[in-house]
């Protein structure tokens, strides 16, 4: 899954984080810490993707709020997302 950042504030419980997807509009709504632990694993995911070749696994699984975020690798330098609700 594809995942683009449409936008960013800050709410009653924390953060409110918008994303795209490819299967739609995911709004995460989290404290600043969990927010920060997902940016910190994201950008962690990316520069590793960048050197993986063959691998296809998950690497982390961050929760914000209700949400759960799994970060992993697929082959050819892609990542891969999986967001659900507790």
């Amino acid at each position: 899954m594809s995942l683009e950042l449409l936008d960013a504030q800050p709410s009653a419980e924390g953060m409110v984080i918008t994303f795209g997807t490819e299967r739609g509009i995911q709004r995460l709504e989290g404290s600043p810490e969990e927010v920060a632990r997902l940016a910190r694993a994201m950008h962690q995911v990316a520069v590793l993707g960048q050197v993986n070749e063959h691998e296809d696994v998950w690497l982390d699984a961050v929760a914000v709020g209700d949400t759960i975020v799994k970060l992993g690798l697929a082959p050819d330098g892609q990542t891969r997302v999986l967001i659900t609700r507790r």
